[in-house]
């Protein structure tokens, strides 16, 4: 892709002083190192963020490495550090909470969004939340990894659509983009087409609705031969893409996957997910969320370097990252109908057990989103042979009543012998093996009294089951 031709902003007048003196400090350390190593959270935010860094590394002449960080904890996190001590290191979507367990390393910096503990350190540690912006919904780590691509050089500003996917994937477009999100899509996004439509995929719409899982729709994501059906009842042809949809079809889809959200008892954010802002790109064959998709479904499947090496020139593995996003999808969708038919019930908060400790998050967070009811937060566990993965799911409006799962996986899981933080809306942990019943119990009684008492009616609601 080429760099971006025309006037360029001044990013100071976009991020401020503050954040940007902080930002300035890092260009230094990339000027000063011909060689640098990038470790990134493992997800499609942590993967596009990489992208972002790596493409503005190679501009600059740099040699460097990419690798990517799934455990969190103190012991993880310093062994993943001490691989390369000597190498200076550029942590994006995680670290911020992570490097009062390494506090000697100099050779350190950090880009990350979300809640953390201060500790000592002598890391750069560059946190949104360090500057009034909101971490969970103003800001993900792909943000972060732009506006310091930015700072080194404004040109940079033709990686728009790796933010974008960071963004998308971190879930921080649902009811519009907002803080420093938002000033980034009004300064460097105006350059590219944008078109409002449904907020779907694909080559055609039979494939757009059976591989969807944000929308999802109940029995129809994940069943071709029932997408089909809903497309020829509403009129519409099952081979056209969603782009060529004329004005009319688009408003009776819309109505017709709109009225299905509602049947699954959506939220109102939710639902105003349906239709988006779908950005396309010079020199890029795919969608803002098509790219976001591709990189997150790979990510998930352990299979980052491949949408790296794809979005980095390598069209030799175009085939396989496309493959893998459906993959993905797929089993996204299968494990999401069985996780929701085997939910466990507490008074305050709902679990299940994930196949995969990559897959908890995604599971949790499709079903807090378009099949769980909304009254209660989600808790997904993966058991291995020695520790156990945590995930937390909420909702808006369950944050909006007091909910904070950053503080209550912190301490459910430091009460359990484990660690954790990350969102008030999303969150994670790691507990050993075995402590899930008593993290459930104290995550019961941190959550109930961080909400109102006055949804303890909804709160016996029992669970609909979801309908394959």
């Amino acid at each position: 892709m080429e760099p971006v031709q025309g006037s360029l902003i001044m990013l100071s007048s976009v991020i401020g002083k503050g954040l940007q003196d902080e930002l300035d400090i890092l260009s230094e350390h990339i000027s000063d190192n011909d060689y640098l190593r990038i470790l990134a959270h493992y997800d499609g935010d942590g993967t596009s963020a990489a992208i972002i860094l790596a493409k503005a590394l190679l501009r600059e002449g740099k040699r460097f490495h990419i690798g990517y960080i799934k455990n969190l904890g103190g012991e993880g996190f310093r062994e993943r550090i001490e691989e390369n001590q000597d190498i200076y290191t550029i942590v994006v979507d995680a670290g911020s909470d992570q490097a009062k367990f390494v506090p000697e390393v100099e050779k350190l910096g950090i880009l990350d969004h979300h809640f953390f503990q201060e500790g000592p350190a002598k890391a750069l540690n560059i946190n949104a939340r360090n500057h009034g912006i909101d971490g969970t919904r103003g800001a993900c780590g792909a943000t972060m990894a732009y506006i310091a691509a930015l700072n080194l050089n404004e040109k940079n500003a033709d990686l728009f659509p790796f933010f974008l996917s960071g963004a998308i994937a971190d879930k921080q477009d649902i009811g519009g983009f907002s803080g420093l999100n938002q000033k980034l899509v009004q300064e460097y996004g105006s350059r590219y087409k944008k078109v409002r439509t449904i907020n779907l995929e694909g080559k055609d719409m039979i494939e757009s609705l059976a591989y969807s899982t944000d929308p999802f729709f109940d029995g129809i994501s994940g069943n071709v031969e029932n997408s089909k059906k809903l497309l020829l009842k509403a009129g519409i042809d099952p081979n056209t893409n969603v782009f060529d949809l004329n004005e009319d079809e688009k408003q009776v889809l819309e109505k017709v996957l709109g009225i299905k959200l509602i049947s699954q008892g959506v939220g109102t954010d939710t639902l105003k997910y349906l239709e988006t802002d779908m950005y396309r790109f010079p020199g890029i064959d795919f969608t803002s969320k098509e790219i976001s998709s591709i990189i997150d479904g790979n990510s998930k499947l352990n299979k980052n370097g491949t949408p790296v090496q794809f979005f980095l020139g390598d069209e030799s593995t175009r085939g396989e990252s496309i493959s893998n996003w459906k993959k993905y999808k797929s089993v996204l969708i299968d494990y999401a109908y069985k996780a929701y038919k085997e939910l466990y019930e507490d008074t305050h908060v709902r679990y299940f057990y994930a196949p995969e400790s990559e897959m908890a998050g995604s599971i949790g967070g499709l079903l807090m989103l378009y099949l769980a009811p909304q009254d209660k937060p989600l808790i997904g566990f993966n058991v291995s042979d020695s520790i156990t993965k945590v995930s937390g799911r909420g909702s808006r409006r369950l944050v909006n009543i007091g909910l904070n799962l950053s503080l209550v996986m912190r301490v459910a899981s430091e009460s359990v012998g484990g660690n954790g933080g990350g969102h008030d809306i999303a969150a994670g942990a790691v507990i050993p093996k075995g402590k899930e019943s008593q993290f459930v119990h104290i995550a019961n009684s941190i959550i109930r009294e961080q909400v109102s008492p006055g949804t303890a009616e909804e709160r016996q609601k029992p669970v609909k089951k979801a309908q394959k």
